[in-house]
């Protein structure tokens, strides 16, 4: 008589497949902020470590990562994302305001990882939630790394989630040149 043997589990967990060259991530992490003037003081240091960066480079507009996003938030309907474009040339004409450590620290993960990311302070305020977009070329290592160095000076993170989202994407044709089923179309004889 013979026994089948059920198969063991692997010691190592296998790694997850790898993200396709046009699937974009999105990382969640919650965060409660227990210290909040250290808060405020970490947010503006990785802001002012940010502005040194780039600093009096010429090259702003020749950055692969913000004309690759650049091209991105043009092609969507709706853009989801913070607009990498809008925060490097608020810094390129020196209006990159400072003063909110969920904006700057939004403003210092941008500049410095390149992934558009928001910081929004929830309904408790000592609680934000923090999002990055990035797609395989970006450095979302170091997005998540900047963020959770940051909440560890000063609080705890909560919850931490990394999805991957499809953006919508416009539409090359307007919405007139396509057909309309017949039930749809006004006075035809399948609509009565």
């Amino acid at each position: 008589m013979q026994t089948q043997r059920q198969a063991a589990k692997p010691l190592i967990e296998p790694s997850p497949p790898a993200a396709a060259a046009d699937e974009c991530r999105r990382l969640r992490i919650v965060a409660r902020i227990d210290t909040p003037h250290l808060w405020d003081s970490t947010a503006t240091r990785l802001l002012g470590c940010a502005r040194r960066r780039w600093q009096g480079r010429p090259d702003i507009a020749d950055h692969p990562p913000l004309r690759r996003w650049s091209q991105i938030q043009d092609s969507q309907l709706r853009p989801e994302q913070p607009c990498l474009r809008t925060l490097f040339a608020a810094f390129a004409s020196d209006s990159l305001v400072s003063g909110d450590p969920c904006a700057d620290l939004a403003a210092a993960i941008m500049l410095l990882s390149s992934c558009p990311a928001e910081a929004v302070q929830q309904a408790d305020p000592r609680t934000v939630r923090f999002s990055v977009y990035a797609y395989r070329e970006d450095d979302l290592p170091l997005a998540e790394d900047l963020i959770t160095t940051a909440v560890h000076a000063c609080g705890t993170v909560l919850a931490r989630r990394c999805t991957v989202v499809h953006p919508p994407v416009r539409s090359s044709a307007p919405l007139v040149d396509h057909p309309t089923p017949e039930l749809l179309v006004l006075g035809s004889t399948a609509a009565r």
